[in-house]
């Protein structure tokens, strides 16, 4: 019996080696890190802060390469077609895993096998704001004025299908009422009309409407995250208002499918290393981001859980951009 003991342990020990060398031995070469936006926005700021850190925790280069198009699709797309070796990974959230395969009839990768995730990075709570000359000066007034004006009030979003979209649609269900949606090229042009009074309000991206709160031009009525925001800590939460309204726009890390479990898990150790380095994790709050990072399984188990939110929410508003 301890003969077959012995044996027993030597075959695990030998097929554990394998995926340790392998872990070690990553990586070899330069890392590609997929970002699916042009360059120059928050997402692309994002990721370069990463592939920064993340080469100087792995010892090797990762460089970032931004594959716009199609929402993102066409980044993403590349990386589910990419080698399954750990050196093309994507950074990207939602509207690529969650939001696109509600969104549209054709894609060209399936958000969830055709991907292993290796860990969220972070989630970015949403602000609900209007112009600071508005007459609503809270959240409470704010309800109590869409009630009462329902479809003769309007709100700003940076695009069909988008988060700033969305997630006044999801507040359309929650609250039943009926504020007309008016699509802008981008979240600059969506912010510029509420400050020229061309909308009544927008929900957007804390990093977009900043700048204008700081400045005071802009009121931040509430945000929607599960917690308040770093960014606005004296600004309730709508679900803490009590209305159930939770839409912050996360982003990722990626691999191909049937990336190596060693590569990914070295992927997630390495980037909740990096995500403690203040040069890091400083600026992505300085962003209005919150850093959230836990690992493969938390990842795909979220993931799965914004899939089916958001596809309830885009089927009811019966929203289609392709």
């Amino acid at each position: 019996m301890r003969a077959f003991a012995r044996f027993a342990c030597l075959i695990a020990l030998c097929l554990a080696v394998p995926g340790t060398a392998l872990a070690q031995a990553y990586p070899s070469k330069v890392v590609h890190l997929i970002v699916p936006y042009p360059p120059g926005g928050v997402v692309d700021i994002t990721g370069r802060l990463l592939a920064d850190q993340l080469g100087k925790v792995l010892g090797g280069n990762v460089i970032v390469e931004n594959k716009p198009g199609a929402a993102g699709m066409i980044g993403a797309t590349a990386v589910a077609r990419a080698p399954a070796d750990g050196y093309t990974i994507l950074l990207s959230g939602a509207a690529t895993h969650a939001f696109a395969p509600s969104l549209y009839k054709e894609m060209q990768y399936d958000p969830v096998k055709d991907f292993a995730p290796i860990t969220q990075l972070v989630e970015g709570p949403l602000a609900l704001v209007v112009n600071a000359a508005s007459p609503v000066k809270d959240l409470a007034g704010f309800v109590e004025m869409l009630k009462a004006k329902g479809n003769t009030l309007n709100y700003s979003a940076n695009g069909n299908g988008t988060y700033p979209h969305l997630s006044v649609e999801l507040l359309k269900q929650i609250l039943d009422v009926k504020p007309v949606h008016v699509t802008y090229k981008g979240g600059g042009q969506a912010i510029t009309a509420l400050l020229a009074n061309e909308v009544h309000l927008s929900q957007n991206h804390i990093p977009i409407v900043l700048s204008h709160v700081k400045s005071g031009r802009l009121r931040v009525l509430a945000t929607t995250g599960t917690a308040r925001s770093s960014a606005f800590p004296e600004v309730p939460t709508l679900k803490e208002a009590g209305y159930d309204v939770v839409a912050s726009a996360w982003f990722g890390l990626f691999a191909p499918a049937g990336t190596p479990r060693a590569i990914v898990d070295r992927l997630h150790e390495a980037t909740a290393t990096a995500a403690k380095v203040p040069a890091l994790r400083d600026k992505l709050m300085a962003q209005g981001d919150e850093v959230v990072v836990e690992g493969p399984e938390k990842f795909l188990a979220y993931q799965l859980a914004e899939l089916a939110k958001w596809k309830g929410v885009i089927g009811r508003a019966g929203i289609k951009v392709q």
